[in-house]
């Protein structure tokens, strides 16, 4: 907390701290309050870290956060050496680093108010090239460590990660603005920080986020210190709004929506319709959160989530399982204890390792990197069949070496292949797995979200993906559809949705049947596809799906997808017409997507 300043040490600046908008307005006001002339009264606010009998600005950029580097060089399983990768992270307003990711050969870190990438090109294991990749985070002061977390590479070949509440204003070189400045959030962009999107909104603080085999993103968020509360588990769908907003951190007598409202619990009948509920309520403190890849620990864990529990030293372990138009989370149980750790990660020899802060308040400088596994004799058979992969040379491995591995069992491996085979422009491969209906179901999804990143890239075009629309397997179906429209919906990550032009899209009346598919959510997903087109040639169609929900209670994301789905088809003027529409979902929805 030296650089990362906390509200609840500087309550008189609650009022300054709630007009902020952009992280330039946190900015100037430091450079306002930590003059020379203020030594003495910011004494309490920050250490004379430079030793110049000051309290003032320098003294918030004298630390830096600090990338480690850490190895075991002789293969006994205990790290031997250890060294500073990088620096220069020391931001006038700079946060907590709190997510690091290595990918191929670059090094991305998160700390607020921007997302940096180093490189090491001359091999000495330190970076010798620094560039900022996105900037725009980190608001308001609020809580020390509401800051960004848990980088990582998407399904879709995309970086992720997730920022507290302190958050979001970003202004991208294309001339979006995106503007959550009282809200956290899931964003992403491509490796370069292009095409930047605020993928979901309404986070307080999930330390880090997990998606599993299907692309599915899931969180653990922290609750707010209310009596009576507790942490939430959520289904991250895109554009979703989980209904956190950080001035309601203060409201403590009269009324807080989070609170008077019990938007912190599952799904009610007397929650507002706004925001989307959470799955359930869990463990106190969440911080690392991992998926097992596939071949992790042993079979028996195959499936599951991992989840620390911070404060209280705990480990835990559940899967999810499909449940009315979301998931639910079941087999939960926990793992571990004693060890406050802060972060999951598993490595290549197929151990979850998790590193811990020193155990409690206030912090020290004694953490250390633990390794968690199961007995030798009940490991997954394919642990050192996928550590042989994960360490493989893709770039001389051939074509049709790469199609085979987009059926391996552990997803990591997957994921390798089908970057590789992206860089390749392989559009045959890939549509040769991704129709075959007796090729294994996840092969065939890894080479949807191939064709995917070829679409993105313009060496591929949407037909590539629109034959799937009819495929007898319906996660098939659902994953062509959400992939084929995705590049269509940056808009849509906008605080405010731009209404619909006249122009019509060529996947309009290719996906319009799909309405109507058996399969929920394959509907589901046609309904966020459509939004992301903004044909209003739509809406009459959704319209009438909407309409015909009687039964509705409780479906809250294809609630949410009816929401999309209008703000992105349908006239101000139609909408406008359904306020006396019989259709009490229908009128929700429509009311939603006005606002």
């Amino acid at each position: 907390k030296a650089n990362d300043l906390d509200i609840r040490e500087n309550t008189d600046w609650i009022p300054n701290d709630l007009s902020f908008t952009s992280p330039a307005d946190k900015e100037n006001f430091y450079r306002e309050q930590f003059t020379p002339e203020n030594s003495a009264a910011n004494a309490k606010r920050v250490e004379d870290l430079n030793k110049d009998g000051l309290h003032d600005l320098k003294d918030l950029t004298v630390l830096s956060e600090r990338i480690h580097l850490i190895s075991d060089t002789d293969g006994d399983g205990l790290a031997d050496k250890t060294g500073i990768f990088a620096e220069q992270l020391n931001h006038l307003i700079g946060g907590v680093a709190g997510g690091v990711l290595y990918h191929e050969g670059e090094v991305f870190v998160c700390p607020v108010p921007e997302v940096v990438k180093f490189r090491d090109t001359d091999g000495d294991d330190k970076a010798d090239q620094r560039e900022v990749v996105v900037s725009g985070f980190g608001v308001h002061l609020a809580y020390a460590g509401h800051d960004m977390h848990g980088l990582s590479i998407g399904p879709d070949g995309r970086i992720y990660w997730s920022v507290g509440d302190k958050g979001i204003r970003v202004k991208t070189a294309d001339g979006l603005d995106y503007r959550f400045p009282y809200q956290g959030g899931l964003m992403r962009c491509e490796l370069d920080g292009s095409n930047f999107e605020v993928y979901g909104h309404g986070e307080r603080n999930i330390q880090e986020v997990a998606f599993d085999q299907y692309g599915n993103f899931f969180g653990v968020d922290n609750d707010a210190d209310f009596e009576g509360e507790k942490e939430r588990f959520v289904h991250i769908e895109q554009y979703s709004d989980l209904g956190w907003r950080s001035q309601w951190q203060y409201l403590r007598e009269d009324y807080n929506p989070w609170d008077d409202d019990l938007m912190h619990v599952p799904y009610h009948e007397g929650q507002p319709r706004w925001f989307t509920a959470p799955l359930g309520n869990y463990e106190n403190g969440p911080a690392g959160f991992k998926p097992n890849p596939g071949t992790g620990l042993g079979p028996e864990y195959n499936g599951y989530f991992f989840l620390t529990s911070a404060p209280n030293g705990q480990q835990w372990a559940f899967q999810i399982a499909p449940k009315g138009d979301s998931f639910a989370m079941v087999n939960e149980h926990q793992i571990g204890d004693g060890i406050p750790l802060v972060g999951l990660n598993f490595a290549p020899d197929g151990a979850l390792y998790g590193v811990d802060w020193g155990g409690g308040y206030p912090l020290n400088q004694n953490g250390a990197i633990w390794r968690i596994d199961v007995p030798a004799a009940k490991a997954n058979r394919l642990r050192a069949d996928t550590q042989k992969w994960i360490a493989a040379d893709y770039s001389a491995e051939k074509t049709g070496t790469l199609t085979g591995l987009l059926g391996h069992a552990d997803q990591r491996v997957r994921l390798k292949a089908q970057f590789e085979l992206a860089k390749r422009d392989a559009l045959a491969e890939f549509t040769a797995v991704a129709a075959e209906v007796t090729a294994p179901q996840l092969a065939r999804i890894h080479a949807i979200w191939g064709i995917g990143q070829l679409i993105r890239r313009e060496a591929a075009k949407d037909e590539a993906l629109t034959a799937l629309f009819n495929d007898p397997d319906p996660e098939v179906r659902a994953q062509a559809i959400k992939t084929v429209t995705d590049r269509y919906g940056r808009l849509l990550g906008l605080d405010r949705i731009p209404a619909p032009t006249k122009e019509g899209h060529a996947l309009t009346s290719t996906l319009l049947p799909k309405l109507n598919d058996p399969s929920q959510r394959v509907r589901l997903q046609t309904l966020l596809g459509l939004g992301r087109l903004r044909d209003t040639a739509a809406t009459g169609a959704i319209i009438k799906l909407l309409a015909g929900k009687e039964n509705h209670h409780g479906l809250t994301y294809l609630r949410h997808a009816g929401v999309i789905a209008l703000a992105g088809c349908a006239p101000t003027e139609t909408l406008a017409g359904l306020a006396r529409n019989p259709s009490d979902f229908l009128r929700t929805c429509a009311s939603l997507a006005l606002g």
